[in-house]
């Protein structure tokens, strides 16, 4: 089989010559996939050389056509051949996948169009959410236990992870802190969701999310907490930047600016090109005062990224910036870009690759969403590697979404 890809705009036609059969389903795939990662969310295959399709071609159709749907985009069949429009009839989808595409979303009003700009080849978006929403600073627990061996949870406190809550930091699951004390990784809340990385050996991510009067609770060793709502959503794309990407620290410099603020509280639904970080492989109330930074056990306890990982997956990120950080919470933030500005802490769940839908995002839908049909593969702490020649860098970042407020980092501890 032959196939031609014609990008024109926001559609993209995929000319396909040859039988749609079991050996070729897969390249037609992967041609699809291929135009949804570079942007393309709204496409077109001309059938009007394709006289036979299998079984395993009509489940690649439906596995795009739900996949875009899912992301207020389409895909449609055109032109197809008599043999193909007979295939598609008996298999009961001639109707979904030949009827004319509808408009995506109506568009915005005046009052509601976003602003846009350019900033180094990244097309911005700003969608004002609330002109006076912000977030509140709650820090909990002391990191500094974690580097002399001394963390060992037994204070924890029980976060209930409401709605307008984002949290990060060494926690997990459980009936009581000492359920909790084996397992203490990284973790992250948003949206009524939270999501942790055990370290009791499993290596497998475990999540809770709200289901009716469920709320998720997590136990926190330390971390910080976010409370309220967000004031706008920036959504980006970075396909026409320099090298395609756009680096986390850049973002954050770019949530500094549009929100007016030298502090901010984020959630993040962003395409990956790379993360950079690290997980913790052992609970630190197994320290026993031994500080976990030692060499070499210092590779018993800490997973650091060698090379760039999860390239072109989904992350899930909460995070809080600022670019002076008070002296008595000092030690939760950590330099992100190469400069040493911002400072900031941030965690992130990688999923498997899917689109974004475009345009303005609703966070809590867009987090049941994903975690309804996708589980966390990692939860890393974001880290910058800035080694001379072997650094790796930052996370990189393609497209996607960012729910940004500014921070109130004077509130009083708990």
């Amino acid at each position: 089989m032959e196939i031609t890809t014609h990008p024109l705009g926001e559609r993209c036609t995929l000319v396909l010559n040859g039988r749609l059969d079991a050996n070729w389903s897969d390249h037609v795939g992967q041609a699809i996939e291929a135009a949804i990662r570079s942007g393309q969310h709204h496409l077109e295959l001309d059938f009007q050389e394709v006289r036979y399709v299998s079984s395993a071609g009509l489940r690649v159709l439906i596995k795009y056509f739900k996949q875009l749907r899912s992301a207020r985009g389409s895909l449609r069949v055109v032109r197809p051949t008599d043999e193909a429009t007979a295939i598609l009839n008996l298999s009961g989808l001639a109707s979904l996948l030949t009827a004319p595409a509808t408009a995506a979303a109506a568009s915005a009003t005046p009052d509601d169009a976003p602003e846009s700009w350019q900033d180094d080849g990244v097309h911005f978006q700003r969608h004002q959410l609330s002109v006076d929403a912000r977030l509140t600073l709650q820090a909990v627990g002391q990191p500094d236990r974690f580097g002399s061996g001394t963390l060992d949870g037994e204070a924890a406190t029980i976060l209930r992870c409401e709605p307008d809550v984002i949290a990060l930091g060494l926690g997990g699951f459980g009936s009581s802190a000492e359920d909790v004390r084996p397992r203490l990784g990284e973790s992250l809340t948003v949206a009524g969701a939270a999501v942790a990385l055990p370290t009791d050996g499993s290596s497998v991510p475990d999540y809770q999310v709200t289901e009716a009067d469920l709320v998720p609770t997590l136990s926190l060793a330390y971390g910080l907490i976010g409370r309220g709502r967000f004031r706008h959503l920036l959504r980006f794309e970075a396909s026409a930047a320099p090298r395609g990407v756009l680096a986390l620290s850049s973002l954050i410099e770019t949530a500094f600016r549009t929100s007016g603020a030298d502090a901010v509280g984020f959630a993040l639904l962003a395409e990956t090109a790379g993360v950079v970080g690290a997980t913790l492989r052992r609970s630190p109330a197994d320290a026993g005062g031994k500080s976990p930074w030692d060499f070499p056990s210092i590779r018993d306890w800490l997973s650091f990224t060698t090379e760039r990982t999860d390239e072109r997956s989904l992350v899930l990120a909460t995070g809080f910036a600022v670019r002076h950080p008070d002296p008595d919470r000092a030690a939760f933030f950590r330099p992100l870009g190469a400069d040493g500005s911002p400072q900031a802490h941030c965690h992130a769940a990688v999923f498997p690759y899917r689109p974004l839908p475009k345009g303005r995002l609703d966070l809590p839908e867009a987090v049941a969403a994903l975690m309804a049909t996708d589980s966390a593969q990692t939860v890393l702490h974001l880290l910058t590697d800035d080694r001379p020649f072997e650094g790796l860098g930052e996370t990189d970042l393609m497209r996607g979404a960012c729910w940004v407020a500014p921070l109130d980092t004077h509130s009083p501890a708990p």
